[in-house]
């Protein structure tokens, strides 16, 4: 008996799969192995499970002096400087960074962190060493989510953005809503989304629990989108004006959330 109690206690000390698999893992991936300049993340949830969200950080910058990068090909959407090579992410303590040099001179990067055990930090920043102003400067960071089973509907049903009027609405509803008031944040692509959400964030619930994923770059957020087609969330950031010579960088957060969406507290949780 008494092997038989040291061997049930020494089971007990080893990990299981649930502490093997719980907690915020940041990883560097690919998405489209044929585009090598891609800069994706993957990253973990921080409940049990071996799916990951992707990450592409960014996807797009758009400016006053042309679409400068793109993480893909789009015949809609031509790019200054196509074909660009690879940069690696550089490997952090607890997340990813990287840089990149155009030829033009305009250098951005950026970083993905685990902040803590629900919450990853995101950092974008941008250099302008063209010899010319960058103005109108909006980027697209998406987090794709077909790859993490609890949030890959191709819907629009189980993405909310928060509204004055009706507090969290299916996105598919808030494009089509009509409040009477014009808010901060952007509903649909870049500038050309209706100022209506009060809230600078976006949330997709999961099918499987009562949990939940946001995507939020706080005051410096634009417009918040979905793509049902993709399936895929985004908040989408700006920044300011830049003269040759300046620079400028933003924070946002991603944030796991168990329990219902009527209780998430996105601020504290993130603690600001």
């Amino acid at each position: 008996m008494t092997g038989l109690a040291g061997g049930a206690e020494a089971l007990r000390g080893q990990e299981t799969y649930e502490t093997h698999a719980k907690g915020i893992r940041i990883l560097p991936g690919q998405w489209r192995p044929h585009y090598r300049w891609e800069q994706i993340a993957w990253i973990s949830p921080s409940w049990p499970s071996q799916d990951y969200l992707w990450l592409d950080f960014p996807e797009a910058t758009f400016t006053s002096q042309g679409l400068l990068y793109l993480s893909a090909v789009n015949p809609k959407f031509p790019v200054v400087f196509p074909d660009l090579p690879p940069v690696p992410w550089r490997l952090l303590s607890n997340g990813l960074a990287f840089e990149r040099r155009l030829p033009n001179g305009f250098r951005f990067g950026g970083s993905v962190i685990r902040k803590s055990a629900s919450v990853v930090e995101m950092e974008l920043h941008l250099a302008n060493g063209s010899a010319s102003p960058l103005t109108d400067i909006v980027l697209q960071t998406c987090l794709y989510l077909r790859a993490i089973r609890e949030f890959s509907e191709f819907t629009g049903a189980n993405k909310f953005v928060h509204l004055p009027s009706s507090g969290w609405t299916p996105f598919s509803e808030a494009l089509v809503a009509r409040p009477k008031e014009s808010e901060r944040y952007r509903v649909g692509w870049r500038r050309e989304g209706r100022a209506i959400a009060d809230w600078p964030l976006m949330v997709t619930a999961s099918r499987q629990a009562d949990r939940l994923v946001a995507m939020t770059w706080h005051d410096d957020t634009l417009s918040l989108v979905s793509n049902p087609r993709h399936p895929c969330m985004h908040a989408d950031p700006y920044f300011r004006d830049l003269k040759p010579g300046e620079s400028a960088s933003i924070r946002g957060h991603i944030v796991f959330f168990e329990g219902k969406l009527r209780d998430f507290d996105w601020q504290r949780q993130i603690g600001g």
